[in-house]
């Protein structure tokens, strides 16, 4: 990961990195993270068939090129992916570096992507579930695939946008949420939690500057917290295992 030294270390913090200019957001988050199938190596490249494609446009069943290190680039080595091994990547759209830096080729196109190395892109995939340091660094955390989709949403900076001054502290240790509001707030406060799919688990009633809630027994995956008291709102999200 960030080309062993620097960079997002959590697959959320690649969608919506925590560094401003110069070096952020754009400088890390993927264009496209696509579910595929790898049908051949090409140089330092693989050819890949899209299943599905959980940010950007690309369609079902079009085939794209990917491209990896040569040896000088930042970027993921694409060795280890075996013809029909189905992957699960963050790209970007080819900068055309290998053009310059991999002994003047020309192999690159600006039609092409690359997979880089400054944050988390390659995400490990097996029957249906995803694994990777999702939201937590050093963690192997999975989700369903039906899950996926709402879980890339979730990530994004403009996913929800809630005022500054509506801010909240809320936390999960494993068995329990818990909610932590500031003195701005109202006594009386609505506690909802959802899952991916929009399914409210518990809506509840509290007073008081702090709220410790029951972790949802159906509960999996990545859960939205939105604290509200008539005046102002905070959501926030955690991953529930």
């Amino acid at each position: 990961m960030a080309c062993s030294c620097f960079g997002p270390s959590t697959f959320c913090e690649t969608l919506n990195p925590p560094y401003g200019p110069p070096f952020g957001p754009e400088y890390w988050q993927p264009d496209h993270v696509v579910l595929g199938v790898k049908l051949a190596t090409v140089e330092y490249g693989v050819d890949l068939q899209v299943i599905q494609d959980f940010r950007g446009v690309l369609e079902a069943d079009e085939i794209i090129r990917v491209w990896g290190d040569c040896g000088f680039l930042c970027r993921m080595y694409n060795y280890g992916v075996t013809n029909g091994d189905t992957v699960l990547w963050g790209i970007q759209n080819c900068d055309l570096g290998g053009n310059f830096l991999c002994g003047g080729t020309d192999f690159e196109e600006e039609s092409h992507y690359q997979i880089p190395v400054c944050g988390i892109y390659w995400l490990g995939y097996a029957n249906g579930v995803v694994s990777a340091p999702l939201f937590t660094e050093g963690a192997t955390e999975t989700v369903g695939l039906e899950d996926f989709g709402a879980l890339v949403q979730g990530c994004l900076p403009t996913r929800i946008d809630e005022p500054e001054a509506a801010l909240a502290d809320v936390w999960c240790d494993g068995t329990a949420i818990t909610i932590e509001t500031g003195s701005e707030w109202s006594d009386g406060k609505q506690a909802c939690i959802t899952d991916a799919g929009g399914r409210v688990l518990l809506d509840v009633v509290y007073r008081g500057t702090r709220s410790t809630l029951p972790i949802p027994s159906e509960s999996s995956g990545i859960l939205l917290v939105r604290v509200s008291d008539g005046h102002r709102s905070f959501t926030a999200r955690l991953f529930a295992d």
